[in-house]
């Protein structure tokens, strides 16, 4: 019995030897693949972390494109609006001068008429109203130089605030430029 036993020992042992030793070899064959598996997978994965990375800063130059772009398109709005007002302003005085400039010829000739009516005039009380109508028209007439210069100047104002909206405007449309250029470029 001892000699039975002996032998189902040495047969368990070997047994076991011989599985332990099975599952060793076995994962020392399968471990070199998974090592290689998992280099693979080790390698894909800092791929895509790295592109993830390249995206991320895509999207935030894009993000930051976009607000530069917005803003400058304001600008512009706002700047267009300003020029436009200037140009309504420069408009209106220019029509003030042309019509400053029209009557007076016009309010020359009626002193003119009005005093050749005086001298024809005898009533007295024809004369005395005649009279009070060249005061008031030579009164009128007066203020015309200095409302004309007045204008003039106002021209001449308006025209260099028109010259300066318009160079801030195009310093705007270049800096669009040289957004939409840096859009293009890869």
């Amino acid at each position: 019995m001892l000699r039975s036993r002996t032998l189902v020992f040495v047969c368990v042992l070997c047994y076991l030897t011989f599985c332990y030793g099975s599952l060793t070899l076995t994962n020392a064959q399968t471990n070199q693949p998974t090592d290689s598996v998992q280099n693979n997978y080790d390698k894909t994965l800092q791929q895509l972390v790295a592109e993830v990375r390249e995206l991320r800063i895509a999207v935030q130059r894009a993000t930051f494109t976009h607000t530069r772009l917005q803003t400058l398109i304001e600008r512009l709005r706002l700047q267009q609006t300003i020029v436009d007002g200037v140009n309504r302003q420069l408009d209106i005085v220019r029509i003030q001068l042309a019509d400053l400039r029209n009557s007076r010829p016009q309010m020359e000739q009626q002193i003119k008429d009005a005093e050749e009516l005086l001298e024809r005039t005898t009533d007295p009380n024809g004369r005395l109203d005649i009279e009070s109508r060249i005061k008031t028209m030579k009164v009128r007439f007066a203020r015309f130089a200095p409302e004309e210069d007045r204008l003039r100047n106002r021209e001449t104002a308006l025209e260099n605030e028109l010259q300066n909206v318009a160079t801030k405007m195009s310093e705007l449309t270049s800096q669009l430029d040289t957004i939409f250029n840096e859009m293009k470029a890869p």
